[in-house]
């Protein structure tokens, strides 16, 4: 429709579609995306982040470069046409900070804060000091702010400031949010959005002219408005919570009104004299993280949030940045040069923060560039002072031109110099600990990292555990942890399980941690079980369970294979999740694919009846190792079946040594207990090998076979065109399929530390030493064969560290 009610016919009649709002909207997003698009295109050898990339596309799209052209000027930006594209850019705003607040772990910011205090204020305070100095020693030159007094002071704690949606939006861009510096970042940046927060609550002291009683006025109807939204809405929010039932999502209707909310309070909290945003976040804060109401939230909202409207709004703030704006060059470089200065005094900041916190000095340094990280919250407080003529439009492009300086910068740096994976090939925790079950000791206490999905996992679990034979003087300690994937919440999250007595609603994690709870109460072995919660993204969950197996010296984790129907949907991200672990775990790694039958926990005698399948080569003695520490319970009877695979014999003779060594030791050490069998083929071709593992029949319980047999091995080669699963190996592929046996088996896949997920060994010749020592001693002479093989080991240079 035309502005003087006529019809708009199109392009046929002559008409522009410049002249009317909604065909310039839509041809202002368009042309937006594809320009945002093409620079992250461009730019992605640079490792620049889409902010930068948005914030480029306003430049172009605004005065500075599309604007110089007056015939452009006068057609694109016409005030009817930059109404809707305004409005649209400042939702955006709104539904970020609504949907990060939503995401913000409201139960933990108070232990939160309590950790990293002092790192945070150590951050804020040396900053604020340095930028308020330098703002006092040079307003002279800064003649573009209103002469508000004491404005210098407000300047140098705002800019001083970094807020948590801005780097939680970040370290999300950059797969840090799991990292041991992502961690540190949220932890300190915690203080500083509730100090942000305040902040913004409190802009109407800086408007010039306004009484001092006006402005308690508004700021008592802005806290009447949080009172109101915090004794009725939040009640609402946890009663929605209580009457959903797990499982099922929340109504829809709901998710719509409280959608709806946000707007609502920006709206009153702008009414009442306070910046819009802090309505907006006020209203995020009072909505309980995770599932079911924050969670969906977040998968209802955050893409087009995150993929429309939030970059609208970066393009919004480039196209009212203006270069042909600034006539005191002077000027300009003088604020430039305090923003930067500001910048690097965060540096100062976090290298004194050493003193409380033991971080390297490179730690140090990245967190700064981290806490530099500007965004929505920031750029919305600058267009509200340049509203409200408190600084003028060369001294806002110097601001919005800095902060796209200093995100081009940081980010980079900050992917180059720091790599998480790095930081796990370096133990030195675990230096003189074993990280292989064959290096364990027959007594002392074994240490196993089970990982739980969902209540399926919780059986097949509880049952290895007992099946692995805890006994007084070789007890368990098992660290069982519920992996809950990172939705409707911003920061991951690794804790003990604390049981909430009266709770009005149990969840999955409740139902998981009683059941393994009740197992090492009633228990008539000596297993202990360490519940842990951990929430995180699957792309990096790995590094916290790494990193959680250095601290607790864990050789061995384990790991269901995503068999079961529930996560069909999130069949590859959890098949990626055991890949991870495969290829950084410092210990053994064992997936198991669980078909356990129930009434293996119900029963009184336990009886369980396991397979080892033995090719050779490193997994599979582990695979043997887990089959020897369980040949020791009474209820266990073990079948090991031995391939000597021919066609291997001229190759890996060294592992080949260690494989006899090992078999005799295992013979050795249960000569005398009827319930192992051993037995031998011989095969001289692939087709052979597998014949006699499809023979096998369906009468075992678990089935314990190693990832990957000799190296460079011809079975390996010549099945690995047939494997549909390659962290489960060529054996583990076959008997985990539902046709092995009707699929009626649970299947145990182990693949020893220092072989990679390709199989291929990362650091050494996949054995050790001490290991040799340990199993071989009895049945070979230490005198010449073992020690003509640690020879033949330190000749080749593949000897790992003794463990």
């Amino acid at each position: 429709m035309k502005e003087d009610g006529g019809v708009y016919s199109g392009l046929w009649s002559g008409m522009s579609p410049t002249d009317y709002v909604f065909s310039f909207f839509m041809f202002q997003i368009i042309l937006s995306f594809f320009i945002s698009r093409l620079l992250h295109f461009l730019l992605r050898p640079l490792k620049q982040p889409k902010f930068v990339c948005d914030m480029l596309t306003g430049f172009i799209l605004g005065s500075s470069v599309l604007g110089r052209d007056k015939s452009m000027l006068e057609k694109i930006f016409l005030p009817k046409n930059m109404l809707l594209s305004n409005t649209i850019s400042t939702i955006g705003a709104i539904y970020f900070v609504f949907i990060t607040s939503v995401k913000i772990d409201k139960s933990r910011i108070f232990l939160t804060v309590k950790k990293a205090w002092n790192v945070s204020l150590t951050c804020l305070v040396i900053p604020c000091i340095i930028s308020t100095s330098l703002f006092y020693l040079l307003q002279n030159f800064l003649t573009g702010f209103y002469k508000v007094p004491h404005f210098y002071i407000y300047l140098g704690f705002a800019t001083s400031l970094c807020h948590y949606p801005n780097v939680a939006h970040a370290l999300g861009e950059l797969n840090l949010l799991n990292s041991e510096l992502g961690q540190l970042a949220l932890s300190v940046v915690v203080l500083h959005s509730i100090i942000g927060g305040l902040h913004l609550a409190t802009l109407m002291f800086a408007i010039p002219g306004a009484a001092m009683k006006t402005s308690l006025s508004q700021l008592c109807m802005f806290a009447l408005i949080a009172f109101i939204v915090i004794t009725v809405l939040r009640p609402l929010m946890l009663w929605i919570v209580k009457n959903t039932p797990e499982g099922k999502p929340v109504k829809s209707i709901y998710v719509r009104l409280i959608l709806v909310a946000p707007l609502i309070t920006a709206m009153l909290s702008d009414a009442a004299g306070t910046h819009f945003l802090t309505g907006a976040q006020i209203m995020g804060l009072i909505i309980p993280a995770g599932p079911p109401l924050g969670s969906a939230l977040v998968e209802k909202s955050e893409l087009i949030m995150s993929e429309l409207l939030l970059p609208f709004f970066f393009i919004h703030v480039g196209q009212q940045t203006n270069v042909q704006m600034i006539t005191d060059w002077k000027a300009f470089w003088a604020l430039v040069f305090i923003l930067m200065v500001g910048s690097f005094s965060k540096m100062i900041g976090s290298l004194s923060s050493l003193l409380y916190v033991n971080t390297g000095v490179r730690n140090a340094i990245l967190l700064s560039f981290i806490l530099n990280f500007k965004g929505v919250i920031d750029h919305s407080v600058f267009l509200w002072l340049r509203m409200q003529k408190l600084m003028d439009d060369s001294y806002f492009t110097a601001f919005v031109l800095s902060t796209v300086a200093v995100n081009a910068i940081m980010n980079p740096l900050i992917q180059i110099f720091y790599k998480p994976e790095l930081s796990l090939e370096a133990y030195p925790s675990f230096e003189n600990y074993p990280r292989r079950l064959q290096s364990m000791p027959p007594t002392g206490e074994l240490r196993v990292l089970c990982c739980i999905h969902c209540e399926d996992n919780v059986n097949g679990m509880i049952t290895l555990l007992k099946a692995s034979n805890p006994t007084e003087i070789s007890p368990i300690c098992a660290y069982t942890l519920h992996l809950t994937q990172l939705i409707g919440q911003a920061a991951p999250l690794l804790a003990p399980y604390e049981s909430q007595k009266g709770k009005w609603k149990t969840n999955s994690s409740d139902r998981i941690m009683r059941a393994l709870s009740r197992l090492s109460k009633t228990s008539n072995v000596p297993l202990t079980i360490q519940p842990l919660k951990i929430i995180a993204p699957y792309k990096t969950m790995h590094e916290t369970i790494c990193k959680l197996a250095i601290d607790k010296l864990i050789p061995l984790i384990i790991v269901p294979f995503p068999e079961s129907l529930e996560f069909h949907e999130k069949t590859a991200s959890l098949r990626s999740f055991n890949i991870n672990i495969q290829t950084y775990a410092p210990c053994t790694v064992g997936i198991l694919v669980d078909r356990s039958s129930h009434h293996l926990l119900s029963t009184t005698h336990f009886s369980y009846n396991v397979l080892a399948i033995f090719l050779g080569g490193p997994d599979d003695r582990e695979a043997l190792a887990l089959a020897l520490r369980m040949s020791g319970h009474p209820g266990v009877s073990i079948t090991m079946i031995r391939i000597d695979f021919k066609a291997d014999d001229d190759n890996n003779k060294s592992e080949r040594y260690l494989d006899e060594c090992f078999i005799n030791e295992f013979k050795s050490r249960t000569i005398a207990n009827a319930s192992v069998v051993c037995h031998e083929v011989v095969a001289e071709e692939t087709v052979q090998v597998m014949n006699v593992i499809s023979k096998v029949d369906n009468s075992y319980d678990l089935v314990i076979v190693g990832k990957q047999p000799v190296a460079n091995s011809r079975l390996a080669k010549e099945m690995l065109p047939w494997i549909e699963y390659k962290e489960l190996g060529v054996i583990g592929d076959m008997v985990a399929s539902s046709d092995f046996c009707g699929g009626t088996m649970s299947v145990l896949v182990m693949q020893c530390f220092g072989i990679s997920s390709t199989g291929i060994d990362s650091s050494m010749t996949n054995y050790d030493e001490r290991s040799c020592f340990s199993f071989a001693s009895s049945n070979c002479d230490r005198d010449n064969d073992v020690q003509a093989l640690v020879a033949y080991h330190k000749r080749n240079a593949t000897l790992c560290t003794q463990v």
